[in-house]
């Protein structure tokens, strides 16, 4: 299955004029946000190639825990490297110079393992980019805890546990680690309200089998700490695994923890994945993928992948910005010959352009009896 061009159709914000309006209430994690860029998925359905919405950057691929299901070994990514901060710096400038409008700082490895990470945070919002930060908390100091929430648009701390014991089978780390990541996000809390800050600051917890039982304790752990929410997600498997226990017994312990709801505190977990979880093919109902237009990622080598799931696969590999300009990149043949030989096999279940294709995919389509609602 191939990654390709759109069709060509008419411009799609007059193909659904009142679109913008009807969109206003789209929620943080909706897949449905790709619609509130209309004019880069009309540019791109009218065969142009806009830059990207959303780009994730690896300052570094060292991380400071160990965490046995990371998805550095399924990205091929054993090394140490890191960006250089002129090279990092050059990155920003492209970006924002291209019209990226949201920047993630993400791993790769741990972003604060980087020392320049918070300035070139604070360089990007300087550009114009909005920014998200997902870091595990276990290397945030003030000074750096407070260039993130002047300069980030949402801060998420990947927790993923309640206890000590669980921590460590998550993250490989122990008591102290733990207890240091939950003193940290406290830290957080109380600098956001001193600073009077409008960052979103929350907490990643992603289900699995060591996790489950954890579901309602962290929960309460995360409202006690003053967070504005906490995201339950499935652990992504990856390719050619499969999900090994019961994911109906997750969703009602999330329904549990639903209730905690309420005073500035969300409970927020993605049920479209929890339900496609059983579906044929997990909601992969399309043939093409189109999310990569719109979303990419740049590695600690400089390199640039298709997405976020096959860091390190050279076979996705769209270009090297320590050789070509983002611009050269994006614009060049290798790109476009990368996107043509998209193998859905090469691809993990309930992708982050899972939901985005399905969006694009109907769009894209002839629909059948349009004017029967």
């Amino acid at each position: 299955m191939k990654g390709a061009a759109a069709p060509k159709k008419e411009n799609i914000i007059e193909f659904i004029p009142d679109l913008k309006e009807k969109l206003n209430d789209v929620k943080q994690f909706s897949s449905e946000k790709i619609l509130q860029h209309l004019d880069r998925v009309s540019a791109w359905i009218d065969g142009d190639n806009p830059p990207p919405i959303t780009v994730e950057i690896d300052m570094t691929n060292v991380c400071n825990h160990k965490c046995p299901e990371c998805v550095v070994s399924y990205y091929q990514l054993t090394d140490s490297n890191s960006l250089s901060r002129e090279r990092a710096e050059s990155i920003i400038d492209q970006l924002g110079e291209e019209g990226a409008r949201g920047l993630i700082f993400t791993g790769g490895g741990e972003p604060l393992c980087h020392p320049d990470t918070p300035d070139i945070v604070e360089r990007a919002k300087s550009r114009g980019i909005d920014v998200g930060f997902i870091t595990n908390g276990q290397l945030l100091k003030e000074e750096s805890a407070e260039k993130l929430l002047k300069n980030c648009t949402w801060i998420r701390v990947s927790l993923d546990a309640a206890t000590p014991e669980v921590f460590l089978k998550t993250h490989g780390r122990d008591g102290n680690a733990f207890n240091k990541v939950v003193e940290n996000i406290r830290m957080l809390t109380r600098m956001k309200k001193e600073l009077q800050s409008n960052a979103t600051v929350g907490v990643g917890y992603l289900t699995s089998r060591e996790t489950s039982g954890d579901l309602e304790k962290a929960t309460i752990l995360c409202r006690d700490m003053g967070v504005d929410y906490i995201q339950f997600r499935p652990m992504q498997i990856h390719r050619g695994g499969n999900f090994e226990y019961n994911w109906e017994d997750v969703t009602r312990e999330i329904a549990k923890c639903i209730k905690y709801s309420g005073n500035a505190f969300d409970v927020l977990h993605s049920k479209h994945k929890y339900d496609m979880m059983n579906s044929k093919d997990y909601g992969r109902n399309y043939k093409e993928c189109y999310g990569h237009q719109f979303a990419t990622v740049i590695a600690a080598t400089g390199k640039m992948y298709i997405c976020c799931h096959l860091r390190g696969y050279e076979k996705y590999c769209i270009g090297d910005l320590k050789e070509k300009s983002l611009a050269e990149v994006w614009n060049s043949e290798e790109r476009k010959e990368a996107c043509e030989k998209i193998d859905f096999d090469d691809c993990i279940p309930l992708c982050r352009c899972n939901t985005f294709n399905q969006v694009l995919w109907n769009i894209t389509r002839p629909k059948e009896h349009v004017c029967f609602l």
